[in-house]
């Protein structure tokens, strides 16, 4: 008989993991279900039902992120595909990915599913959309264009009204409305996409270090001392999962940031290193 601390550590590290568990239609009563749109699947796709077991969403996804719990809520939904690319020794190298688009609470599709890659705001008013062929863009949830596509290599998500950016190799940071706060001319600015507990984020032109203030858009040059301002030094190199499928992630080991930052966010670019 397992002790009940150990039950809870393991609910707790299965509630860290963000993990769901999978039951039949017939062991479980949606009513009691605090979302919105509630997944099931059937035939290994993934659909939404109501809390009355309505059909919302016919079952066309194989991946989904997030939960619907009020009306401002979105999902971030995806359906697999493979692609490939012939490498210098001649040999195709193929990889299994997604295709992500965005649905709303009512289960319309803001997006479709046709991008490699979809951050969301920490206010889920602004999307950061990234073409397979055309690169990066940002957009409100209108889609009205805020920053179009191809004008950066990078557009990071958007955090606190912020998001960085990279063009010829050098880092800014634009605004919510795309205008440039920093000037593109930095050699690095530390990822603060989803960190929204840090008040300042690391800026560097070599050999001067910065900190960006997140809350008032200014530039000091003295370093923020308090820990719970200071962006960790092994959070850079840990995130995976954007580039997952891909050589460069799943046999390489390169985190999303490395990959971001020493690839411009192609890991195909990987095989240029070689």
């Amino acid at each position: 008989m397992i002790e009940e601390g150990q039950f809870a550590a393991n609910i707790g590290q299965l509630i860290e993991d963000k993990a769901y568990f999978i039951v039949p239609a017939n062991n479980y009563d949606v009513r009691y279900d605090k979302r919105l749109l509630i997944p099931f699947m059937r035939r290994n796709k993934i659909g939404f039902v109501n809390q009355w077991a309505e059909p919302i969403v016919e079952p066309l996804y194989d991946i989904v992120s997030g939960n619907i719990l009020s009306e401002s809520d979105i999902l971030k939904v995806g359906i697999s595909h493979s692609y490939g690319f012939t490498r210098p020794n001649g040999y195709v190298q193929t990889y299994n990915a997604y295709k992500y688009g965005i649905l709303d609470s009512k289960g319309n599709l803001i997006f479709k599913c046709e991008h490699s890659f979809i951050s969301v705001s920490d206010d889920k008013k602004l999307f950061v959309l990234k073409s397979f062929d055309r690169n990066y863009c940002a957009v409100d949830r209108k889609g009205n264009v805020i920053v179009p596509y191809g004008k950066y290599s990078i557009i990071d998500g958007y955090t606190k009204g912020y998001a960085r950016v990279k063009l010829n190799g050098k880092w800014g940071i634009i605004d919510s409305m795309g205008n440039i706060v920093l000037p593109i001319e930095y050699d690095e600015i530390w990822n603060f996409h989803t960190k929204t507990h840090l008040n300042y984020t690391r800026v560097v032109k070599k050999p001067d270090v910065f900190q960006f203030n997140l809350n008032t858009g200014n530039l000091i040059s003295s370093r923020i001392n308090h820990k719970d301002e200071e962006r960790e030094e092994e959070t850079y190199g840990s995130h995976y999962g954007e580039f997952s499928g891909t050589y460069a992630q799943e046999v390489m080991g390169y985190s999303d940031d490395v990959i971001n930052d020493a690839f411009e966010g192609d890991p195909d670019a990987y095989w240029n290193i070689d």
